[in-house]
């Protein structure tokens, strides 16, 4: 999986959810530029961070690791 690929997971899941980048970039403790630089494949995201996202997402850490 290429960074890409799970920026635009993440990206879906979170306007699934109904969450802008900054609502959620608030909820991890996170600048919003941090969440559209993953979205956009721009940066790697640690493990503690897709573990918070998982939180406010509800959803297994999984899910992020799924490609259409």
């Amino acid at each position: 999986m290429e960074l890409k690929d799970f920026g635009t997971q993440l990206a879906k899941l979170r306007t699934n959810a109904n969450l802008s980048a900054y609502e959620l970039s608030l909820r991890i403790g996170k600048d919003a530029s941090y969440i559209h630089k993953v979205e956009s494949g721009k940066i790697n995201i640690s493990l503690k961070s897709i573990l918070k996202i998982c939180d406010v997402l509800e959803i297994p850490p999984a899910q992020l690791f799924i490609t259409d």
